[in-house]
């Protein structure tokens, strides 16, 4: 039966960080209607304002039809484009009815210039009609749960019944992000060329951010109004990889407000270990062995700087009643610990060794000789080579005396 230690005495295991909390600077005052900052690989909140606030965001269906798009078509699929998509409002391409195009290189296009035209042409591509293709973007939506997002149409033009918020453009780039490395890889990039039979031309992502602000590995901008602007941008230094959205931001602040919250994020986080690969986090007695339970891997959260950010911390058994045998991979526990922004992070917790019940004579001399199996099958070819010698010579031996009788 597992041992339950106080929280106090099993949180003493955890890596204390002893930097002054008065390094800690306060918010920045930013500009944009709504916005969130967070750790992109744990998703921990860093920073946010009214993050929950429905707001028309065009970047949001480009962002959602980008990735079914990447999802559902191979790069190298050729698509028609039609009528529709070459007349779309905001078509940038000069795209030709008929002809075929790169899906790949629509994708970038749509990306990194908000090309209406290719939008369409993907949706069109993946769902037969724009139609169908938004109602996957819904349906897509819900199984992210992003319960707060509606889709009118795949290029984010405006219509009153399409809405979204950070947060959930939030978990959708998340999940984009760390799901799909091909899409990590659209939003990554800087510059793209494009080429049809006419022209040769370079689209160049329209977030300034990857040339002004060390770290910048992710970006998109896209807008409906140009005075308030969506700008995504993600930045990595270290280890640390931040996510931060801003929407409906004056154009004028939303470069110099992203900077500002990537200054807090950077300089008042850390990212570390919240526990480390075989520590003992509890013991638990099976049939008379004492087993520490520790833990698997190294473990890494962000915290603030002088904080250990943990607000709750607990043991939960898997299971009553543990029996032999007893692998290093058999879960017995997990470690929960809640951070002070409501992060639950659960650790699981194996045995230190490898226990297993105690043989019968028989079954340690089977053991024995599976383990050096070489060795007893030539001792046995040994002896049925000496047993037919015996034979033959007993044969033999017969013989002859059934000749002298």
């Amino acid at each position: 039966m597992i041992k339950r230690h106080t929280a106090a005495i099993s949180l003493a295991f955890i890596l204390f960080l002893s930097l002054p909390a008065s390094a800690f600077n306060s918010e920045p005052m930013i500009e944009a209607a709504s916005a969130l900052m967070l750790e992109l690989r744990r998703g921990q909140v860093l920073y946010s304002k009214n993050p929950d606030e429905p707001l028309h965001i065009a970047a949001a269906s480009k962002l959602m039809t980008a990735l079914i798009a990447i999802e559902k078509l191979d790069p190298n699929t050729m698509v028609t484009a039609s009528k529709e998509a070459v007349n779309a409002d905001g078509a940038l391409l000069g795209l030709t009815v008929g002809e075929k195009y790169q899906t790949e290189s629509l994708v970038y296009a749509s990306m990194l210039n908000n090309a209406n035209d290719a939008t369409i042409a993907l949706a069109e591509a993946v769902g037969g009609t724009v139609d169908d293709f938004v109602k996957m973007m819904n349906d897509y939506a819900a199984s992210l749960n992003m319960k707060n997002t509606v889709y009118a149409n795949p290029t984010g033009t405006y219509n009153e019944n399409q809405r979204t918020t950070a947060s959930d453009l939030a978990i959708l780039l998340r999940h984009a992000l760390t799901a799909n490395p091909a899409f990590d890889t659209v939003f990554s990039s800087q510059a793209k060329p494009w080429f049809d039979e006419e022209k040769t031309i370079v689209l160049t992502n329209l977030n300034d951010m990857f040339w002004s602000y060390d770290g910048v590995d992710g970006g998109k901008v896209d807008y409906n109004d140009p005075k308030f602007q969506t700008v995504i941008t993600t930045v990595t230094r270290g280890q640390q990889r931040l996510l931060c959205i801003l929407l409906d931001s004056p154009s004028d602040s939303m470069y110099s407000d992203s900077m500002k919250l990537f200054d807090y994020g950077f300089t008042n986080f850390r990212r570390g270990i919240l526990v480390a690969k075989g520590q003992t986090m509890d013991r638990a007695i099976i049939e008379g062995h004492e087993v520490p339970l520790v833990v698997g891997s190294d473990v890494y959260y962000t915290y603030p700087v002088g904080d250990n950010y943990i607000l709750e911390f607990k043991i939960e058994k898997v299971n009553e009643n543990f029996k032999l045998p007893l692998y290093k991979n058999t879960l017995l526990g997990t470690a929960k610990f809640t951070l002070a922004d409501g992060t639950v992070i659960t650790v699981d917790l194996f045995p230190d060794r490898e226990i297993l019940p105690e043989m019968s004579k028989f079954d340690k001399i089977k053991k024995r000789i599976m383990e050096y199996k070489e060795i007893f099958y030539i001792i046995v070819g040994l002896a049925v080579i000496e047993a037919i010698i015996l034979i033959i010579k007993f044969v033999k031996w017969i013989k002859k005396k059934s000749v002298k009788r």
